[in-house]
Protein backbone atom coordinates (compact mmCIF):
# COMPACT_ATOMS: atom_id res chain seq x y z
CA UNK A 1 0.00 0.00 0.00
CA UNK A 2 2.80 2.45 0.81
CA UNK A 3 4.34 1.98 -2.66
CA UNK A 4 1.06 2.90 -4.33
CA UNK A 5 1.20 6.33 -2.69
CA UNK A 6 4.70 7.11 -3.91
CA UNK A 7 4.53 9.93 -6.44
CA UNK A 8 7.27 10.77 -8.89
CA UNK A 9 7.31 13.63 -11.36
CA UNK A 10 8.90 12.98 -14.75
CA UNK A 11 10.03 15.64 -17.19
CA UNK A 12 10.29 14.79 -20.91
CA UNK A 13 11.91 17.38 -23.25
CA UNK A 14 10.05 17.06 -26.57
CA UNK A 15 9.86 18.32 -30.11
CA UNK A 16 6.23 17.92 -31.10
CA UNK A 17 5.01 14.69 -29.53
CA UNK A 18 8.39 12.92 -29.58
CA UNK A 19 11.40 12.96 -27.28
CA UNK A 20 13.86 15.64 -28.39
CA UNK A 21 17.10 14.14 -29.79
CA UNK A 22 19.07 16.51 -27.50
CA UNK A 23 17.71 17.31 -24.05
CA UNK A 24 18.67 21.00 -24.17
CA UNK A 25 17.09 21.62 -27.59
CA UNK A 26 13.36 21.08 -27.10
CA UNK A 27 10.25 23.12 -27.85
CA UNK A 28 8.44 21.89 -24.75
CA UNK A 29 8.68 19.85 -21.55
CA UNK A 30 5.92 17.31 -20.90
CA UNK A 31 5.36 16.81 -17.16
CA UNK A 32 4.14 13.34 -16.17
CA UNK A 33 3.11 12.22 -12.70
CA UNK A 34 3.62 8.54 -11.81
CA UNK A 35 1.64 7.24 -8.84
CA UNK A 36 1.98 3.50 -8.35
CA UNK A 37 1.65 2.06 -11.86
CA UNK A 38 -0.46 4.90 -13.25
CA UNK A 39 1.29 7.55 -15.39
CA UNK A 40 -0.72 10.74 -15.83
CA UNK A 41 0.39 13.52 -18.19
CA UNK A 42 -0.12 16.74 -16.23
CA UNK A 43 0.94 19.59 -18.49
CA UNK A 44 3.11 20.70 -21.40
CA UNK A 45 5.42 23.61 -20.63
CA UNK A 46 6.64 25.57 -23.64
CA UNK A 47 10.41 26.15 -23.66
CA UNK A 48 11.04 29.77 -24.57
CA UNK A 49 14.79 29.31 -25.05
CA UNK A 50 17.41 26.57 -25.28
CA UNK A 51 20.33 25.72 -23.04
CA UNK A 52 21.23 23.77 -19.92
CA UNK A 53 20.48 26.59 -17.49
CA UNK A 54 17.02 27.15 -18.96
CA UNK A 55 16.25 23.44 -18.82
CA UNK A 56 17.49 23.20 -15.22
CA UNK A 57 15.34 26.16 -14.19
CA UNK A 58 12.24 24.63 -15.80
CA UNK A 59 12.88 21.25 -14.16
CA UNK A 60 13.26 22.94 -10.79
CA UNK A 61 10.14 25.10 -11.15
CA UNK A 62 8.01 22.04 -11.88
CA UNK A 63 9.62 19.87 -9.18
CA UNK A 64 10.83 17.19 -11.59
CA UNK A 65 12.34 14.08 -9.96
CA UNK A 66 13.31 12.18 -13.13
CA UNK A 67 14.48 13.58 -16.46
CA UNK A 68 13.64 11.32 -19.43
CA UNK A 69 15.62 12.52 -22.44
CA UNK A 70 17.35 11.67 -25.69
CA UNK A 71 21.01 12.60 -26.05
CA UNK A 72 22.79 14.26 -23.14
CA UNK A 73 26.46 15.16 -22.80
CA UNK A 74 28.61 14.09 -19.87
CA UNK A 75 28.85 17.69 -18.63
CA UNK A 76 25.07 18.12 -18.77
CA UNK A 77 24.52 14.82 -16.98
CA UNK A 78 26.96 15.71 -14.19
CA UNK A 79 25.47 19.19 -13.81
CA UNK A 80 21.95 17.78 -13.35
CA UNK A 81 23.05 14.84 -11.17
CA UNK A 82 24.48 17.26 -8.59
CA UNK A 83 20.93 18.55 -8.20
CA UNK A 84 19.79 15.05 -7.20
CA UNK A 85 17.93 14.54 -10.44
CA UNK A 86 17.62 11.00 -11.73
CA UNK A 87 18.25 10.71 -15.47
CA UNK A 88 16.89 8.16 -17.93
CA UNK A 89 18.87 8.95 -21.09
CA UNK A 90 19.30 7.94 -24.71
CA UNK A 91 15.56 7.42 -25.05
CA UNK A 92 13.62 7.58 -28.33
CA UNK A 93 9.92 7.46 -29.08
CA UNK A 94 6.63 9.31 -28.69
CA UNK A 95 5.20 10.54 -25.41
CA UNK A 96 2.53 7.86 -25.62
CA UNK A 97 5.14 5.11 -25.92
CA UNK A 98 6.96 6.45 -22.87
CA UNK A 99 3.78 6.64 -20.82
CA UNK A 100 2.96 3.06 -21.71
CA UNK A 101 6.50 1.99 -20.78
CA UNK A 102 6.28 3.83 -17.44
CA UNK A 103 3.06 2.09 -16.52
CA UNK A 104 4.52 -1.30 -17.46
CA UNK A 105 7.73 -0.62 -15.56
CA UNK A 106 10.01 -1.07 -18.58
CA UNK A 107 11.22 2.49 -19.16
CA UNK A 108 15.00 2.60 -18.92
CA UNK A 109 18.01 4.20 -20.60
CA UNK A 110 18.17 3.19 -24.25
CA UNK A 111 14.40 2.65 -24.50
CA UNK A 112 13.09 2.94 -28.04
CA UNK A 113 16.34 1.94 -29.71
CA UNK A 114 17.00 -1.41 -31.37
CA UNK A 115 17.02 -4.22 -28.82
CA UNK A 116 15.96 -2.00 -25.92
CA UNK A 117 12.18 -2.11 -26.23
CA UNK A 118 11.18 -5.44 -27.63
CA UNK A 119 7.65 -5.29 -26.23
CA UNK A 120 6.36 -2.43 -28.39
CA UNK A 121 4.13 -4.90 -30.20
CA UNK A 122 2.22 -5.55 -26.97
CA UNK A 123 0.77 -2.03 -27.03
CA UNK A 124 -2.88 -1.52 -27.90
CA UNK A 125 -3.60 -1.08 -31.59
CA UNK A 126 -5.15 2.39 -31.36
CA UNK A 127 -3.65 4.33 -28.44
CA UNK A 128 -5.32 7.52 -27.28
CA UNK A 129 -3.39 10.00 -25.15
CA UNK A 130 -4.89 13.13 -23.63
CA UNK A 131 -3.12 15.95 -21.81
CA UNK A 132 -5.42 18.45 -20.06
CA UNK A 133 -8.11 17.11 -22.43
CA UNK A 134 -6.48 19.15 -25.14
CA UNK A 135 -3.97 16.93 -26.87
CA UNK A 136 -5.00 13.66 -28.48
CA UNK A 137 -2.70 11.17 -30.18
CA UNK A 138 -4.72 8.60 -32.14
CA UNK A 139 -1.92 7.17 -34.23
CA UNK A 140 -1.63 3.41 -34.67
CA UNK A 141 0.63 1.78 -32.08
CA UNK A 142 4.39 1.68 -32.53
CA UNK A 143 5.86 -0.63 -35.13
CA UNK A 144 9.39 -1.81 -34.46
CA UNK A 145 10.60 -4.84 -36.40
CA UNK A 146 14.15 -4.30 -35.11
CA UNK A 147 12.98 -4.95 -31.56
CA UNK A 148 10.95 -8.05 -32.43
CA UNK A 149 12.25 -11.20 -30.72
CA UNK A 150 10.11 -13.66 -32.68
CA UNK A 151 10.71 -12.90 -36.37
CA UNK A 152 7.59 -14.79 -37.45
CA UNK A 153 7.95 -13.30 -40.92
CA UNK A 154 11.15 -15.31 -41.47
CA UNK A 155 9.13 -18.46 -40.85
CA UNK A 156 6.48 -17.42 -43.38
CA UNK A 157 3.96 -16.55 -40.66
CA UNK A 158 1.74 -13.50 -40.20
CA UNK A 159 2.73 -11.24 -37.30
CA UNK A 160 0.50 -8.93 -35.27
CA UNK A 161 2.17 -5.76 -36.56
CA UNK A 162 1.36 -6.50 -40.20
CA UNK A 163 -2.38 -6.64 -39.59
CA UNK A 164 -4.29 -6.18 -42.81
CA UNK A 165 -1.47 -4.18 -44.43
CA UNK A 166 -0.07 -7.24 -46.19
CA UNK A 167 1.83 -6.86 -49.43
CA UNK A 168 0.40 -8.97 -52.21
CA UNK A 169 2.92 -9.52 -55.00
CA UNK A 170 0.09 -10.42 -57.35
CA UNK A 171 -1.86 -7.19 -56.79
CA UNK A 172 -1.05 -6.25 -60.39
CA UNK A 173 1.07 -7.73 -63.14
CA UNK A 174 3.62 -4.87 -63.16
CA UNK A 175 4.27 -5.22 -59.43
CA UNK A 176 4.61 -8.97 -59.81
CA UNK A 177 7.15 -8.61 -62.65
CA UNK A 178 9.25 -6.12 -60.65
CA UNK A 179 9.31 -8.37 -57.59
CA UNK A 180 10.23 -11.44 -59.66
CA UNK A 181 13.12 -9.58 -61.32
CA UNK A 182 14.30 -8.32 -57.93
CA UNK A 183 14.25 -11.81 -56.44
CA UNK A 184 16.12 -13.24 -59.43
CA UNK A 185 18.95 -10.76 -58.92
CA UNK A 186 19.09 -11.02 -55.12
CA UNK A 187 19.18 -14.83 -55.38
CA UNK A 188 22.17 -14.79 -57.75
CA UNK A 189 24.55 -17.46 -56.41
CA UNK A 190 27.22 -17.72 -59.09
CA UNK A 191 28.63 -14.25 -58.44
CA UNK A 192 28.25 -11.17 -56.31
CA UNK A 193 26.98 -8.22 -58.34
CA UNK A 194 27.73 -4.59 -57.56
CA UNK A 195 24.79 -2.21 -57.45
CA UNK A 196 25.50 -0.85 -60.94
CA UNK A 197 25.47 -4.37 -62.38
CA UNK A 198 22.25 -5.11 -60.51
CA UNK A 199 20.67 -2.05 -62.09
CA UNK A 200 21.65 -3.20 -65.60
CA UNK A 201 20.48 -6.78 -65.05
CA UNK A 202 17.21 -5.59 -63.54
CA UNK A 203 16.45 -3.27 -66.47
CA UNK A 204 17.34 -5.99 -68.97
CA UNK A 205 15.09 -8.53 -67.26
CA UNK A 206 12.26 -5.99 -67.15
CA UNK A 207 12.90 -5.28 -70.85
CA UNK A 208 13.22 -1.58 -70.18
CA UNK A 209 14.62 0.42 -73.09
CA UNK A 210 14.45 4.06 -71.97
CA UNK A 211 16.24 5.00 -68.74
CA UNK A 212 16.16 8.44 -67.14
CA UNK A 213 19.06 9.67 -64.96
CA UNK A 214 18.06 12.49 -62.61
CA UNK A 215 21.39 13.78 -61.29
CA UNK A 216 22.69 16.51 -59.00
CA UNK A 217 25.07 18.95 -60.65
CA UNK A 218 27.55 18.25 -57.83
CA UNK A 219 27.83 14.65 -59.07
CA UNK A 220 28.10 15.44 -62.76
CA UNK A 221 31.32 13.44 -63.25
CA UNK A 222 30.00 10.10 -61.88
CA UNK A 223 26.73 10.79 -63.71
CA UNK A 224 28.61 11.10 -67.01
CA UNK A 225 30.43 7.81 -66.42
CA UNK A 226 27.19 6.10 -65.45
CA UNK A 227 25.41 7.34 -68.57
CA UNK A 228 28.22 6.09 -70.83
CA UNK A 229 27.95 2.62 -69.26
CA UNK A 230 24.16 2.49 -69.46
CA UNK A 231 24.14 3.64 -73.08
CA UNK A 232 25.79 0.33 -74.04
CA UNK A 233 22.43 -1.27 -73.26
CA UNK A 234 19.68 1.38 -73.23
CA UNK A 235 18.50 4.76 -74.46
CA UNK A 236 19.52 7.07 -71.60
CA UNK A 237 18.28 10.58 -70.83
CA UNK A 238 20.28 12.50 -68.18
CA UNK A 239 18.52 15.52 -66.64
CA UNK A 240 20.27 18.00 -64.31
CA UNK A 241 18.77 19.19 -61.03
CA UNK A 242 19.16 22.79 -62.24
CA UNK A 243 16.99 22.32 -65.32
CA UNK A 244 14.85 25.38 -65.97
CA UNK A 245 17.44 27.83 -64.61
CA UNK A 246 15.23 29.19 -61.84
CA UNK A 247 17.14 32.02 -60.08
CA UNK A 248 16.35 32.32 -56.38
CA UNK A 249 19.12 34.74 -55.30
CA UNK A 250 22.12 36.64 -56.61
CA UNK A 251 25.51 36.51 -54.92
CA UNK A 252 28.41 38.91 -55.34
CA UNK A 253 31.96 37.71 -55.95
CA UNK A 254 34.80 40.00 -54.92
CA UNK A 255 34.62 43.19 -52.81
CA UNK A 256 31.40 45.21 -53.38
CA UNK A 257 32.02 48.01 -55.87
CA UNK A 258 35.44 46.68 -56.83
CA UNK A 259 36.60 45.86 -60.34
CA UNK A 260 36.49 42.13 -59.54
CA UNK A 261 32.94 42.33 -58.22
CA UNK A 262 30.22 40.70 -60.30
CA UNK A 263 26.81 39.15 -59.79
CA UNK A 264 26.50 35.38 -59.87
CA UNK A 265 22.97 33.92 -59.93
CA UNK A 266 22.09 31.08 -57.54
CA UNK A 267 19.99 28.53 -59.38
CA UNK A 268 17.31 26.58 -57.53
CA UNK A 269 17.00 22.81 -57.76
CA UNK A 270 13.98 21.70 -59.77
CA UNK A 271 13.18 18.04 -58.94
CA UNK A 272 9.60 18.30 -60.17
CA UNK A 273 10.91 19.71 -63.45
CA UNK A 274 13.31 16.77 -63.75
CA UNK A 275 10.43 14.34 -63.26
CA UNK A 276 8.17 16.10 -65.75
CA UNK A 277 10.88 16.17 -68.44
CA UNK A 278 11.44 12.44 -68.05
CA UNK A 279 7.69 11.84 -68.01
CA UNK A 280 7.41 13.60 -71.37
CA UNK A 281 10.26 11.45 -72.71
CA UNK A 282 8.37 8.32 -71.65
CA UNK A 283 11.15 6.66 -69.67
CA UNK A 284 10.60 3.13 -68.41
CA UNK A 285 12.65 3.69 -65.26
CA UNK A 286 14.37 6.64 -63.59
CA UNK A 287 17.63 6.54 -61.64
CA UNK A 288 18.49 9.10 -58.96
CA UNK A 289 22.13 10.19 -58.79
CA UNK A 290 22.95 12.36 -55.79
CA UNK A 291 19.79 14.47 -55.64
CA UNK A 292 19.57 16.29 -52.29
CA UNK A 293 17.46 14.83 -49.52
CA UNK A 294 13.94 16.16 -49.82
CA UNK A 295 14.39 16.94 -53.50
CA UNK A 296 14.60 13.19 -54.12
CA UNK A 297 11.21 12.82 -52.40
CA UNK A 298 9.68 15.39 -54.74
CA UNK A 299 11.21 13.72 -57.78
CA UNK A 300 9.92 10.28 -56.76
CA UNK A 301 6.48 11.69 -56.07
CA UNK A 302 6.06 13.20 -59.54
CA UNK A 303 7.83 10.51 -61.59
CA UNK A 304 5.50 8.38 -63.68
CA UNK A 305 8.14 5.65 -64.06
CA UNK A 306 9.53 3.48 -61.22
CA UNK A 307 12.42 5.19 -59.37
CA UNK A 308 15.57 3.75 -57.83
CA UNK A 309 18.48 5.52 -56.12
CA UNK A 310 21.93 4.49 -57.32
CA UNK A 311 24.25 7.11 -55.81
CA UNK A 312 23.62 9.17 -52.68
CA UNK A 313 25.37 12.48 -52.10
CA UNK A 314 27.21 12.72 -48.77
CA UNK A 315 29.70 15.57 -48.59
CA UNK A 316 31.32 14.30 -45.39
CA UNK A 317 31.70 10.62 -46.19
CA UNK A 318 32.77 10.51 -49.85
CA UNK A 319 29.18 9.74 -50.88
CA UNK A 320 29.06 6.69 -48.62
CA UNK A 321 26.38 7.59 -46.04
CA UNK A 322 26.24 4.11 -44.50
CA UNK A 323 29.70 4.82 -43.04
CA UNK A 324 28.08 7.11 -40.47
CA UNK A 325 26.46 4.22 -38.58
CA UNK A 326 29.89 2.61 -38.07
CA UNK A 327 31.62 5.80 -36.93
CA UNK A 328 31.56 7.01 -33.32
CA UNK A 329 32.43 10.51 -34.54
CA UNK A 330 29.52 10.82 -36.97
CA UNK A 331 27.05 9.11 -34.64
CA UNK A 332 27.93 11.63 -31.95
CA UNK A 333 27.55 14.46 -34.46
CA UNK A 334 24.10 13.17 -35.44
CA UNK A 335 22.99 12.88 -31.81
CA UNK A 336 24.04 16.48 -31.17
CA UNK A 337 22.45 17.93 -34.31
CA UNK A 338 20.34 21.01 -33.66
CA UNK A 339 17.46 21.86 -35.96
CA UNK A 340 15.93 25.33 -35.92
CA UNK A 341 12.25 24.60 -36.40
CA UNK A 342 10.44 27.27 -38.40
CA UNK A 343 7.19 25.36 -38.07
CA UNK A 344 7.21 23.42 -34.76
CA UNK A 345 4.92 20.41 -34.68
CA UNK A 346 2.45 22.07 -32.37
CA UNK A 347 -0.61 24.01 -33.40
CA UNK A 348 -1.71 27.41 -32.10
CA UNK A 349 -4.61 25.68 -30.40
CA UNK A 350 -2.28 23.22 -28.69
CA UNK A 351 0.04 26.07 -27.74
CA UNK A 352 -2.81 27.76 -25.93
CA UNK A 353 -3.99 24.60 -24.23
CA UNK A 354 -0.57 23.55 -22.97
CA UNK A 355 0.58 26.95 -21.75
CA UNK A 356 0.56 27.20 -17.99
CA UNK A 357 -2.48 28.88 -16.57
Amino acid sequence: MWQEKVRLRYGIPCIGDRVAPRCVFADSLVVVVLRGNRATPEKRVLMESHGLLDLTKTLSEHRIDVLVCGGISREEREFLAVRRLEIVENVAGSVHELLSALQRGVLRSGFGLAGASGDFQKMEAHPVLKINEGWTDTRVGATDCLACDYKKCLQGELCELAGSALFSPTADRETERILEASLDISSEEDRTLCRLSELIYFCLEMRYQHIGVAYCIDLQEPAEILVRVLRRFFQVYPVSCKIGGMVFSTDLTGPPGGEESKSVPSIACNPRGQAEVLNRLGTDMNVIVGICIGADCIFSRFSDAPVTTLFVKDRSLANNPIGAVYSDYYLKEAMQTTVALKHPQISIQQDHQFRER
